[in-house]
């Protein structure tokens, strides 16, 4: 039977078996975990797997240790990833063929697509042995969540912290809808773009020209001011070719003047000496705007690059928006919805701005206003869903004033526990100091209503619930639904006599993703107790692209409504790339597709894999097949070879812990070690060192101790009470990483059908570090002593005379396990500073003749094997070959009767017999065949 179908045996019997419901059914104290809802608009990745792996592993650790950890499936239902399906199905190219359709038509359209390729994520998340309630899941689309964020918006807006105001924003043209720092940060939405940049002149007076630089020449049609740095150093300077003067930054002369010689200084000034002065607008568009066309002064000017003057559209820049508010410089928005100029750009209406900047180029070139053009690589901000390069807008948008809780938000953050722990005073700490107010509204169609009636006469209302809507609404028809195409025909009386509409905005689907830990539970219409008392949560996890959207989302709504922090502890990974460090992509076919990795290898080696890599440190990853492959031999594969060993050699023993035997004492000396260092690292989150444990372990308990023990099992009882014991134990800590193997493990040595994921941790006991430590001076022994037999080329199959060992002092039983590894006759211990060793590497006959029967007795066995004999059975044995070869097995006849369980054993030259059980052999030059009849 392969992994594969042994794992998925192991399903069957979990399902069969309802495993997973009786976890939950032992109830004990709550330890809470929060599920980010992920999209069901596409199939799961390496991505998704390692965050259900995470969050399976966890949950069972603490299962296993008492506690009661409820685990909900969710669905993330809103926003653009569903919008622009629904777009590219129904061919629409605009939001305007949105309105002409039908919101609603829309909206329902969505709403079909939501769980588009739900079934495939179950059987994924199945497959992958997470454990979760994936029917009974929360959907940020259904009336109960929703109506818990408008309870949550309207608490927020109590107390005084939304708002409606004008800002820059990111704005995607495409998809005509503001969109957060956070969301294009979050996944890196920047990309490295070539475009021509240039360097204009402004004219201050005859024949003398303020000079800014731009990568963005679409802009300057809207320039209302120039930008400089009050304390830097600006220069006039004469072209000698034609006599005009122009201004810029000191240290940025150089740029445009290559020799000293081809310009002349004529004066010095501050920037400050600069502030004031008026120029000609570059374009005639918007010369009526009062107090535009001056030089104006702020701190974000450099002279790092440029001109060291900045040319300032207040439209289009956070910086320029601020600083012409400050100069009270009038706001134009000559670009529309769709990212087109509109007519007031007389010479380029209707055209696409990014499209514009070539034409633009040409036109100020005839007009002879530029003095330099550069090809100019530069990071540009790209919406994260249609791909569309980004402007930046003045749009008027709600706000969450998080200025005024920031303090509240860093406090906060001090109580909780980051893994890994730079996180929380690095990125994190440093997401809170920077972070802007929050745009919560987006001109959009599928999300959460905005729950904000206005009337003409400026009265608004705000509603907080379906019972506040009902008793607010003139009339409600049909089933109520908190969509925009529902309550957008919905109308409140208002004192002034005339109607409330709503807003036309819907909500940022991160406040419903950031409303989490209380909408899934309808508080506070529902359950109200049961959250109260499991608020906040023990463990989240998720990548680090989090760390910017659903961890500090959370964060804010948790501080302004419960004045608590949302979860004690955070787990955050890095990111799964291609092998070659690219993006995972199916139309390259960069990667293994996750169930091919499952048929070959099985679950556990994936999980195993992905817990141990620095990924988990929030290290990106290049996901490596051959990494998956080396889990598979080192770990599952040496598992599962230990497992086969026990159920073919142990039977009918109890599991004790009491051997005497050295071996035996060692293996659960390091069992408890093991156990001690799995669970303080299972409890610190730290899944790199937990594998490392296991890894570690694993290797000692196969490569080791099984392999020194092996000729104990069955004739010493002790030996097979040992390792019942230690598997027992080691099933339940390799749980929760590896839940198949465990459970494979725990059947096989308990006769009980129940399962390892119902047992209680195991606990532990100081290890014997004196012996650990004689254990460790043994295998280096024995390391050094086989790479001597290599430097001789000695076979490890040919016995010694003597090995002798400087620098060690061991008692006569590791002597002995220095012998039986080593194949020597003695050990002979040396003084000595530094550990070394020396093989006496003379052979007698004698040694020559019992090398030759090992390598007889170990065909045998192989042959035994291949007759599927157990150990236990004798059996009658005849080898047939040459008188020479005969000769020297019979000086060694009982030493290979009895390592072959052969009660009579022939050796014979004669005899040309057909026999059933045969086989041919060859050892170094001696030929021949065995011949074996069971007693």
């Amino acid at each position: 039977m392969t992994i594969n179908d042994q794992e998925k045996e192991i399903l069957n019997f979990w399902k069969k078996n309802k495993i997973f419901e009786k976890s939950l059914s032992r109830k004990g104290k709550s330890y809470v975990f929060y599920d980010g809802p992920p999209f069901a608009t596409g199939l799961p990745h390496y991505g998704h797997i390692l965050a259900s792996v995470l969050k399976d592993a966890i949950p069972r650790f603490w299962t296993m240790n008492g506690r009661y950890v409820r685990r909900v499936w969710g669905w993330d239902c809103h926003g653009l990833p569903v919008e622009n399906i629904a777009e590219a199905e129904l061919k629409i190219k605009s939001k305007d063929e949105i309105e002409k359709m039908g919101v609603k038509k829309f909206n329902d359209f969505c709403r079909s697509k939501v769980l588009t390729y739900a079934s495939e994520w179950k059987k994924t998340i199945e497959r992958i042995g997470r454990w979760t309630e994936f029917d009974g899941s929360y959907k940020t689309m259904d009336n109960n969540y929703i109506e818990s964020v408008w309870w949550a918006f309207k608490r927020i807006y109590d107390k005084g912290l939304i708002y409606e105001g004008e800002k820059i924003l990111m704005y995607c043209p495409r998809c005509a809808t503001p969109l957060s720092k956070s969301e294009i940060a979050m996944d890196n939405s920047y990309k490295n773009v070539k475009d021509q940049s240039i360097t204009v002149k402004f004219k201050l007076e005859e024949n003398i020209y303020a000079l800014a630089w731009t990568t963005t020449p679409w802009t300057l049609p809207s320039n209302l001011a120039l930008t400089v740095n009050p304390k830097l150093k600006y220069q006039y300077v004469k072209d000698k070719s034609d006599k005009t003067v122009y201004v810029l930054a000191k240290d940025l002369v150089g740029k445009y003047f290559k020799d000293k010689r081809d310009y002349s200084v004529v004066k010095e000034v501050s920037g400050k000496g600069l502030v004031g002065k008026k120029y000609e607008p570059l374009f005639p568009y918007f010369e009526d705007v009062k107090t535009a066309f001056k030089i104006v002064s702020a701190d974000f000017v450099t002279a790092e690059d440029g001109t060291g003057i900045v040319h300032t559209a207040p439209a289009f820049g956070e910086d320029d928006y601020a600083v012409c508010k400050d100069n009270k410089i009038g706001l134009v928005q000559p670009v529309d919805d769709q990212g087109k100029f509109t007519e007031d750009i007389v010479d380029f209406k209707g055209q696409f701005v990014f499209n514009s900047n070539k034409k633009i180029i040409e036109f100020l070139k005839k007009e002879n206003k530029i003095v330099k053009i550069e090809n100019t690589e530069h990071e540009y901000p790209f919406c994260y869903r249609c791909d569309t390069p980004l402007l930046y807008r003045a749009i008027p948008s709600w706000f969450v004033n998080i200025q005024k809780i920031k303090p509240k938000l860093l406090k906060l953050n001090k109580k909780i526990s980051w893994y890994p722990k730079f996180l929380k005073e690095g990125r994190f700490k440093h997401n809170l100091e920077t972070a802007p107010d929050w745009n919560i509204s987006r001109n959009r169609y599928w999300a959460a209503a905005i729950p904000i009636w206005k009337c003409e006469c400026g009265e608004m209302k705000i509603v907080g619930s379906i019972k506040e809507l009902k008793k607010e609404a003139i009339k409600l028809s049909g089933k109520i639904d908190l969509h925009k195409d529902y309550l957008d025909k919905v109308e409140f009386k208002c004192e002034c006599g005339k109607r409330m509409r709503r807003i036309p905005e819907v909500l940022d689907c991160w406040f419903e993703s950031g409303s989490m830990p209380f909408a899934q539970f309808h508080y506070p219409f529902e359950n109200k107790k049961f959250f109260e008392n499991n608020f906040p949560s023990q463990f989240v996890a998720e990548y680090i692209g989090q760390t910017r959207a659903w961890f500090y989302y959370m964060l804010t709504l948790s501080a302004v409504l419960f004045d608590d922090i949302p979860f004690e502890n955070v787990v955050t990974t890095g990111t799964i790339l291609a092998e070659d460090g690219s993006k995972m992509s199916k139309s390259k076919g960069n990667f293994a597709p996750p169930e091919i990795i499952f048929e070959k290898y099985g679950v556990d080696a994936l999980r195993f894999y992905l817990l141990s890599t620095p990924i988990m440190n929030a290290d990106n990853l290049n996901f490596s097949e051959r990494g998956v492959d080396e889990v598979y031999k080192k770990v599952i594969l040496l598992l599962n070879n230990v497992n086969n060993f026990y159920s073919m050699y142990v039977t009918g023993v109890k599991a004790d812990s009491g051997s005497k035997n050295v071996l035996d004492k060692w293996i659960v000396s390091r069992l408890n070690q093991t156990i001690e260092g799995i669970t303080k690292n299972m409890e610190d989150y730290n899944t790199i060192k937990t594998c490392s444990e296991m890894r570690i372990f694993i290797e000692d308990l196969s490569t080791w101790y099984l392999r020194r023990s092996r000729d104990r099992f069955g004739e010493n009882k002790d030996a097979e009470k040992t390792l019942k014991f230690v598997l027992t134990e080691f099933s339940k800590v390799i749980a929760p990483v590896l839940p198949f193997m465990a459970e494979k493990i725990y059947h096989t040595v308990n006769s009980e059908k129940d399962s390892v994921h119902l047992q209680r941790w195991p606990k532990w006991s100081k290890g014997d570090n004196k012996l650990e430590k004689n254990m460790a001076l043994t295998r280096e022994v024995v390391s050094l002593a086989l790479k001597e037999r290599d430097v001789v080329k000695i076979a490890l199959k040919q016995p010694l005379a003597k090995l002798e060992v400087k620098g060690v002092s061991l008692s006569k039983e590791y002597l002995k396990l220095i012998e039986d590894e080593i194949n020597v006759k003695k050990v002979e211990l040396k003084s000595g500073k530094k550990i070394s060793v020396k093989l006496d590497t003379k052979l007698t006959p004698e040694l020559e003749a019992e090398g030759y029967a090992r390598e007889m007795s170990r065909k045998v066995q192989a042959f035994r094997r291949e007759l599927g004999f157990e150990k236990k059975d004798k059996i009658e044995l005849m080898i047939f070959t040459d008188a020479d070869f005969k000769n020297i097995l019979e000086k060694q006849k009982n030493f290979v009767a009895e390592r072959t369980n052969a009660k009579k054993l022939e050796i014979v030259t004669t005899g040309k017999e057909r026999f059933k059980n045969k086989t041919d052999f060859k050892i170094r030059s001696k030929k021949g065949f065995v011949n074996i009849q069971k007693v």
